[in-house]
């Protein structure tokens, strides 16, 4: 389907026109309509919600502007049809992984409301996945740990465009159904081989694969193998339905090209030997990287600092015409 059916399209222009969507949102408004919450969406207020958003670590300035941009389902009608949506999809897919019905971008014109709205979202399924945590026998501090992926993900929005909300809310959507988990150092998403690996001895396609994903920090091997230790440990007691053998990984940082510029023994290098590339390259990801690195917009890489070898390294890259590259590799746990 390609666009909603003929009875569906005046509630979607609708919403189009509330949301101050264009239409090619169309289609994932219609997507999203199929989810309407079988029980009403109550959002975190007072003291529950002082309570929460201190268990997520919200920045003051974060947590401030959210409490404010709250939605409301009269004065902001189609924000609120959207967040209902959103929470019900949340609820429906507890524990499934990959990715959902996409969420769409909210434009600026919504002001906070728009801009925190997923934030909202989040909140008024909060108690879905916690309850999906503690069916998986899931320690309190692991839960919130998870869940305050959020807290970063507002910091690092503010950070590179100056302002505060959401950006990355089909990202989020992961942590809060229980499908990526913080331990240790790294990040780990209950996934499956979606690649052709190119050898007979790499896991096969469909195989279950604990995704790795790196937040920002320094990446010794000490603290990954301490990481990785704990992930086997963590998804054997509280998966063991699912076993879990390999480890994939598909992120700027596995680029060959890094070595060009980095030391042998440097940390990012010392990672990337643990993988097993495949052959097929991913896709550019130049601005991720700027944006990922140095915290700003793509366009100010002429003011940029170069202080570390990275810095260094991923600025000459591209100032000399290269391209930096998603790459996917994987080993055995």
């Amino acid at each position: 389907m390609t666009s909603p059916p003929g009875s569906e399209l005046p509630r979607i222009q609708r919403l189009l026109a509330q949301l101050r969507l264009p239409a090619s949102a169309a289609l994932p408004l219609h997507q999203l309509s199929q989810h309407a919450p079988a029980e009403p969406v109550r959002l975190p207020d007072g003291a529950e919600l002082a309570a929460v958003l201190d268990r997520l670590q919200l920045d003051p300035k974060d947590r401030a502007e959210l409490v404010t941009a709250r939605p409301d389902p009269d004065d902001h009608p189609g924000p609120w049809w959207l967040l209902e949506r959103c929470v019900g999809l949340l609820r429906e897919r507890q524990g499934t992984i990959g990715a959902l019905p996409p969420w769409p971008d909210l434009p600026e014109q919504l002001g906070p409301v728009g801009r925190f709205l997923y934030v909202w979202a989040f909140l008024g399924a909060l108690s879905a996945v916690r309850t999906y945590h503690r069916s998986r026998g899931i320690p309190d501090d692991l839960s919130w740990r998870a869940l305050g992926t959020i807290a970063l993900q507002l910091r690092n929005r503010r950070l590179r465009y100056g302002a505060g909300g959401l950006h990355t809310q089909n990202w989020v959507t992961h942590h809060f159904r229980g499908a990526i988990y913080a331990l240790g150092r790294l990040h780990f998403e209950r996934t499956l081989i979606t690649f052709d690996p190119g050898s007979d001895d790499a896991p096969p396609a469909g195989a279950p694969a604990l995704g790795v994903h790196i937040p920002e920090g320094r990446l010794t091997p000490e603290s990954c193998d301490a990481a990785l230790d704990q992930a086997r440990a963590f998804f054997a007691r509280h998966f063991a339905d699912e076993p879990y053998r390999f480890a994939t990984c598909s992120s700027w940082v596995l680029d060959p090209q890094l070595r060009r510029y980095l030391a042998p023994d440097s940390n990012i290098i010392r990672f990337q030997e643990r993988f097993t590339l495949i052959p097929e390259l991913g896709p550019d990801s130049n601005e991720t990287v700027v944006e990922f690195i140095f915290k700003r917009p793509y366009d100010h890489l002429a003011v940029l600092p170069r202080t570390t070898s990275l810095q260094r390294g991923v600025l000459e890259h591209i100032e000399s015409g290269g391209t930096w590259r998603f790459r996917t590799g994987c080993f055995r746990l």
